[in-house]
């Protein structure tokens, strides 16, 4: 243990190092660091790091969608005021996801194509959320086109965007990915992973016949017991209980 403390500064020091040449930063942050390691980390993190990470698009949203999922119509009208009196693409963008949330995809689509028809028409974040806007329009293949173009970019990381990415490629085939749903269920124990992997359980059949009806019911237990699993799980983690994931352990009840 006294060695591990003793090693963790040299272990940030490497962290801050391949991070500046990860990112393309100004090499003098590497001399700083090499040569005045504690002042030169230091004033590399509260001006570099902290200002990004507080400035984060990314970071910005999620506040977003909680406002917006805690009050709805009061969030929209708010970001819709803030549109008209500043025409951003971040305002475009904020609002758009806001009408996604709410199923106003048309809505959203021209706000997204106007972002994307500038400076910004390679920004992951806004291609991800005008396929999701496609998408719920009913433009499928669409949406499909702009997925394959965020995969080679292994722009799909977060269990949101390979969810959304699986609901697209199992419209696509016109058949729920089982398997690949379930994979994500077991690897991340997400709420929202699960109850996509409950629908696609809940989902699934065939002809009507003995081994069709068997297959059905089997992949019905399936589903009852990814849902007992989520309801231990908040049994685990009380404070849990009182966050999104309720909230799909419930809609992954009502399919079953």
């Amino acid at each position: 243990m006294h060695l591990i403390i003793l090693a963790l500064p040299y272990i940030l020091q490497l962290a801050l190092i391949i991070h500046i040449i990860k990112t393309n930063k100004p090499f003098y942050w590497l001399y700083l660091i090499i040569f005045i390691p504690y002042l030169g980390g230091a004033a590399y993190i509260l001006l570099e790091l902290l200002p990004a990470v507080l400035s984060s698009r990314e970071i910005r949203r999620a506040g977003e969608s909680l406002a917006r999922t805690l009050n709805p119509s009061a969030e929209l009208k708010k970001l819709e005021e803030q549109l008209k009196n500043q025409d951003t693409v971040n305002n475009r963008s904020a609002l758009a996801q806001a009408y996604i949330e709410a199923e106003r995809f048309t809505d959203a689509l021209p706000l997204l194509q106007s972002c994307l028809a500038g400076p910004f028409a390679d920004d992951t974040s806004l291609l991800f959320l005008h396929a999701q806007a496609l998408y719920g329009s009913g433009r499928v293949e669409d949406a499909a086109a702009i997925i394959e173009k965020l995969q080679k970019k292994h722009a799909l990381s977060s269990i949101k965007e390979k969810l959304f990415e699986l609901q697209v490629r199992s419209s696509l085939l016109k058949q729920p990915l089982l398997e690949d749903f379930e994979k994500l269920w077991n690897e991340s124990k997400n709420f929202e992973a699960g109850f996509y992997y409950v629908k696609a359980l809940t989902e699934t059949s065939g002809p009507d016949d003995g081994a069709a009806l068997q297959n059905v019911e089997a992949n019905r237990e399936k589903a009852r017991l990814v849902i007992e699993d989520m309801q231990r799980i908040l049994k685990t983690y009380r404070n849990f209980s009182r966050s999104m994931g309720a909230e799909w352990l419930k809609k992954a009840k009502s399919l079953v």
